[in-house]
């Protein structure tokens, strides 16, 4: 039987789906295996919010596919605080949501899921897949077709009522 989660346990259980799959030291240690640019602050701080926004997209995207349409709705609510809690500032905040993190819903939404990683590499390296060596290209696709597969695999667990 599965668990039923209020509006508020599922936006809270979605927030820490999106906490546990952005870790930095998780995320550092995949781009290096990778040979993705992560060696100055820069590179890194570009790395966190490209697979933050992949994360939060990808957490969006297991929402609307098993939960009410209210759920969606705050958990997008959360997002300042969530981006806030990184220590991310407003106006940071605002461009992630209208730059990165709308980058990766768009082809989500439309369910071209596969669509992410050339995304991906084109807005951290500006570079098409193509351009990108295999290897690379493998491990983070391989990666981001985990993260989603474990979102929803464990979204996939609750009920969702509508409180």
């Amino acid at each position: 039987m599965k668990r039923k989660l209020s509006v508020a346990e599922a936006v809270q259980a979605a927030s820490i789906l999106f906490e546990l799959n952005t870790g930095e030291s998780g995320v550092l240690a995949m781009a290096k295996k990778a040979n993705l640019p992560c060696a100055s602050e820069e590179e890194k701080k570009k790395l966190m919010l490209e697979w933050r926004a992949y994360a939060h997209a990808a957490v969006l995207y297991g929402l609307m596919a098993q939960a009410p349409n209210v759920v969606v709705v705050e958990y997008l609510r959360v997002t300042q605080a969530m981006l806030e809690k990184l220590g991310y500032s407003p106006k940071e905040a605002e461009n992630f949501v209208d730059g990165a993190f709308h980058a990766y819903v768009d082809p989500m939404v439309r369910t071209r899921t596969q669509e992410c990683p050339a995304v991906f590499f084109r807005r951290l390296m500006n570079r098409d897949v193509s351009e990108v060596p295999a290897e690379t290209a493998a491990m983070v696709s391989g990666v981001m077709a985990m993260v989603m597969s474990a979102i929803l695999d464990k979204l996939e667990q609750y009920e969702f009522g509508i409180d």
